[in-house]
């Protein structure tokens, strides 16, 4: 069988001449596609197996200018477009293009050269399974069910794609069902290709694919969202409407073209032509890529040397931490920790005072800006994971050996506590971190992209613990918060203990002053590894020395290369439709850095960068936090009421044990609460703003400061001013406050607060959009059960908003949520997760909507700062056996007679409970002592209805046959 020659997006397709076919050669055929379909109305108490209903399958060979739309065999009684008979759309396409075209199932693979199919889409899960129909269809599911990717696999990651693995770890991107094409009398074996490109520039959707690769797409808002809900509706009462619909997300190929000669262009503007690479199909990876070329140039090689330049890379990247250091505590620097995430006044539900929600400033951007980007090989100080001999250095002793060798954002280390300790003051600025069972497969913060499913097996526990901390990342930000901030006698228990389990850093003297000296030491180095066993009865020992090259090279990453990313984006304008493309181009690649950095897939990662800039971040919303008596710290900001700012009380500072939990604090503490940047409180003004093109009016707050109001546009500048000046005043020599600057969002009137990073903001008595993690906004149905049949009460319920208007309006009545259907496309690795379990039976595929019975639980022990892991484990597993049992938790303890929630009153018993250290809820009460817990305990009033909703998807999924 001939070697495929090398095929990317931008290869020339030849057409397919007689020529070409006979030629015995891969024929590659790059065929754009994509499909519509219909979910029809379903009724919950008659469940049926109908799921999805495919209406047309539209495709483009990518050398035309117009597609072609056929109608899917399940719509036939209603179909105005040729029907797709085959089982594989393409094969019909074929044939409409006048070729004598048709396929069939082998037995065995047959020895015919391959008919390479190159399919592009956009959100392939969404097409793959519904342009295959019959035996074609279960063999497309089946390459989505492999586990073995030498016989060929479907996958999803960031996009879909197909894989097939060769030998060791080389894959091709292609599958090799036993199919066979005749085409004009030629026979070939049938290879499909996906090419995907719904991550080609990160998140966005394909008309912003589209826009920003300079391709127009004209018919893209032809519907509204609810005309898109009943599409068979629209394909035959507005026919024209909708085949100009369809045929216009045919353009993917020729927006990777336009993608490509933008990064021509971008190349070529930092000074790169002779080191461009073409786009991948994921922004990570075509960022990684430039990034490379940059690295290449600066250290003056040359393009052919890449393999060189990951060589002297890797020392830093999460893959070799995790292949190296698998079996020792160097493994745990293979994480990179996300940023800080916590309820500063869990007891706060809302707030009717003046608010600003600020934001640090391009947080990660600056953040890279800052930073220095280290070329060679680390110094990793580590221990065997599973022994009971580690003779691990205090922080203080750790300090005191290494601290003239740390040079500040070129180290970082994981510290726990000593075993059985627990802390006397009691903390909240480092965040612990609980590995999962096998630390060799620990993902990292991008590579989480890819994992459908959170758990503690293959993520770990990341949680601040006030009186214990266990692989907590420390970098130069913590220990100048320990010197700056921590009060004295809290210093010198973290010093004394808290042990160093794993560190790495590049040391100041093997520092080079430049590339020609870096390269020069490691072409001269004379090293060697030992290995001495010393045989004593009773006192063996073995002695191991490492010595390699640890001269590195320090590069700034502004200089290299985010100083000349921003220059080059203020070239082009945010607002004009043809500059808009390089703006946003160059401010995904910007974002993008950081991504790769921690990411496990690129050579040019670098977990020390990675943990040094979300440190920085993590430090910055601690001391925002702390000083804006903040509410939620949610990564890069938090919101504040203006007039209720935290300053230390006369000749005093303010320390970390003033400012722990200073919520409870507020009338006996060394803090007092006054307005930001004035004496006097700040006033408002609310002012409606009419947009002239759609009529719609927005409400603006300007301030009114000492007398003086102040325009919306300069209340926002002011605020931000403000709180850099406020945080310099209150923790003087704090290095990471001038690294960065603010930027306020808004300013609102009224808001109300949930769990650890859910809210809802109001100006005036204008609503904006909540925001409550795990919920969307979009309105689902919801049902009540009566003794025969479940009935719709709502079908555009929202249960978050409900709920946080609920919390501003009343939180000591909060109704209870009502069941309701959560809808979302199912991916193709949930699908082979649970196939057994929910799948087998049901007609539901992947790209397919499929539906879960849904309730919304008010209590969220996430607000609350736990002592201890044994103490937050207790509390989860109480809480956990509870909603299974009961559909709900401790909410049964604090109703109404009405039924209604005592929202308010229960978070404050739960919150004096937790941080007094009581081990579980029931421990609390008088019942649990006499054994009569079980009288005080409920159900959710609405626990029977979200049994029944499950027991109907049950049925209509088939799952009742699995069980």
């Amino acid at each position: 069988m001939p070697k495929p020659t090398p095929h990317t997006y931008s290869s020339v397709f030849p057409s397919l001449t007689k020529e070409y076919l006979q030629s015995g050669e891969r024929v590659y055929y790059g065929l754009e596609i994509d499909t519509e379909f219909w979910q029809p109305p379903s009724d919950i108490n008659h469940p049926v197996t109908q799921q999805d209903v495919p209406l047309t399958v539209q495709m483009r060979d990518i050398k035309k200018e117009k597609g072609l739309i056929f109608a899917h065999p399940a719509i036939k009684a209603f179909a105005r477009h040729e029907l797709m008979k085959t089982g594989f759309a393409p094969v019909d396409y074929l044939k409409m293009q006048g070729h004598e075209a048709h396929i069939y199932r082998a037995d065995k693979p047959v020895d015919y050269p391959f008919f390479q199919f190159d399919i592009y889409c956009y959100f392939a899960p969404a097409e793959i399974c519904r342009i295959v129909t019959g035996e074609y269809q279960k063999d497309i599911r089946n390459f989505i069910l492999s586990t073995n990717p030498k016989q060929g696999q479907i996958v999803m990651e960031r996009r879909l794609r197909t894989v097939t693995a060769i030998t060791g770890s080389k894959q091709e991107p292609w599958i090799e069902p036993n199919w066979v094409l005749t085409i004009d009398g030629y026979n070939f074996r049938v290879a499909v290709s996906i090419i995907d490109c719904c991550a080609v520039h990160g998140i966005v959707g394909y008309a912003e694919f589209c826009k920003n690769s300079g391709v127009e797409l004209q018919y893209k808002d032809t519907f509204t969202k609810e005309e898109k809900s009943d599409m068979l509706r629209m394909y035959i009462e507005r026919p024209e409407d909708f085949d100009n619909y369809a045929l216009g997300d045919l353009y993917n190929h020729r927006a990777l073209i336009g993608n490509l000669e933008k990064f021509k262009t971008i190349y070529s503007a930092l000074e790169l032509d002779g080191y461009y690479k073409e786009p991948k199909l994921t922004m990570g990876s075509t960022d990684a890529q430039l990034f490379t070329s940059i690295l290449l140039k600066f250290l003056k090689m040359s393009p052919n040397q890449e393999k060189q330049l990951k060589e002297i890379c890797r020392y830093g990247t999460a893959d070799f931490f995790k292949d190296n250091y698998g079996s020792t505590t160097g493994v745990y620097l293979a994480k990179v920790d996300g940023g800080r995430c916590r309820n500063n006044r869990p007891v706060t539900t809302n707030t009717t005072r003046l608010i600003a929600d600020a934001d640090i400033s391009g947080c990660y951007g600056n953040g890279l800006k800052n930073q220095i980007y280290p070329v060679g090989r680390p110094i990793i100080v580590d221990y065997p994971i599973k022994s009971d001999w580690n003779s691990y250095l205090t922080l203080r002793d750790f300090w005191k050996k290494y601290k003239k060798e740390l040079v500040p954002g070129l180290w970082f280390a994981r510290v726990s506590t000593k075993p059985g300790y627990e802390l006397k003051y009691p903390q909240d600025y480092l965040t612990s971190w609980h590995p999962p069972k096998d630390p060799k497969k620990i993902p990292t913060d991008t590579s989480m992209q890819s994992v459908e499913f959170f758990t503690i097996d293959n993520v770990g526990l990341s949680k601040i613990f006030s009186r214990e901390v266990h692989l907590a990342t420390i970098t130069h930000d913590f220990i100048n918060w320990l010197e700056k901030v921590a009060s004295p006698r809290q210093r010198k228990e973290l010093l004394d203990n808290l042990v160093v389990n794993s560190a790495v850093f590049y040391p100041a003297k093997e520092r080079c002053k430049d590339e020609k000296q870096f390269f020069d030491r490691i072409k001269n180095f004379k090293g060697g590894n030992y290995c001495e066993a010393i045989i004593k009865r009773g006192a063996s020992k073995v002695i191991k020395i490492h010595k390699e090259c640890h001269s590195w090279l320090g590069i700034n990453m502004g200089d290299l290369i985010v100083d000349q990313l921003l220059e080059e984006r203020a070239k082009y304008s945010k607002t004009n439709p043809d500059e808009k493309p390089f703006n946003t181009l160059y401010k995904l690649i910007i974002n993008t850095l950081y991504g790769d950095m921690v990411s496990p897939f690129f050579a040019i990662g670098n977990t020390v960068v990675g943990s040094n800039i979300t440190a920085r971040a993590r430090a910055m919303a601690w001391y925002m936090e702390k000083s804006l008596n903040g509410f939620q710290t949610i990564t890069d900001g938090c919101a504040f009421e203006i007039n209720r700012v935290i300053y230390p009380k006369k000749e005093q500072r303010l320390t970390s044990e003033t400012l722990f939990e200073s919520y409870l604090k507020e009338y006996d503490s060394a803090y007092q609460i006054k307005p930001l940047g004035t004496e006097q409180k700040i006033d408002h003004h609310i002012k409606q703003n009419k947009n002239t093109e759609t009529g719609e009016v927005k409400n603006q707050v300007e301030l009114v400061v000492d007398g003086e109001r102040y325009s919306y546009k300069y209340s926002l500048d002011w605020l931000a001013e403000k709180i850099t000046e406020h945080l310099k005043q209150q923790f003087p020599g704090v290095d990471v406050i001038s690294q960065f600057k603010f930027e306020i969002k808004d300013i609102y009137t009224s808001a109300s607060f949930h769990g650890t990073a859910n809210y809802k903001f109001w100006i005036g008595e204008q609503a904006q959009k909540g925001k409550m993690r795990s919920y969307r906004k979009d309105g689902y149905d919801s049902f009540k059960c009566t003794p025969d049949e479940l009935v719709e009460i709502d079908d555009n319920y929202s249960p978050s908003e409900e709920c946080l208007i609920g919390l501003r309006d009343n939180p000591y009545a909060l109704e209870r949520s009502r069941p309701y259907l959560y809808n979302k496309i199912l991916k193709p690795g949930e699908y082979k997760k649970n196939y057994h379990t929910s799948w087998q039976y049901s007609d539901v595929l992947p790209g397919y909507t499929v539906y879960s019975g849904r309730l919304l639980r008010e209590c969220s022990l996430t607000q609350f700062t736990f002592q201890t892991k044994k103490q937050f484990d207790s509390w989860e597993r109480e809480q956990k056996r509870l909603r299974d049992k009961h559909g709900q938790s401790y909410e049964a303890w604090f109703l109404n007679d009405d039924g209604q929630l005592d929202f308010q009153t229960m978070i404050v018993e739960l919150d004096k409970l937790i941080r007094t250290g009581t081990m579980r809820f029931s421990s609390s009460r008088e019942a649990a002592k006499q054994r009569h817990l079980a009288r005080e305990l409920s159900d959710h009033p609405e626990f029977e209805t979200l049994n029944r909703v499950k027991t109907q998807l049950d049925i209509r999924y088939g799952r009742e046959r699995s069980n």
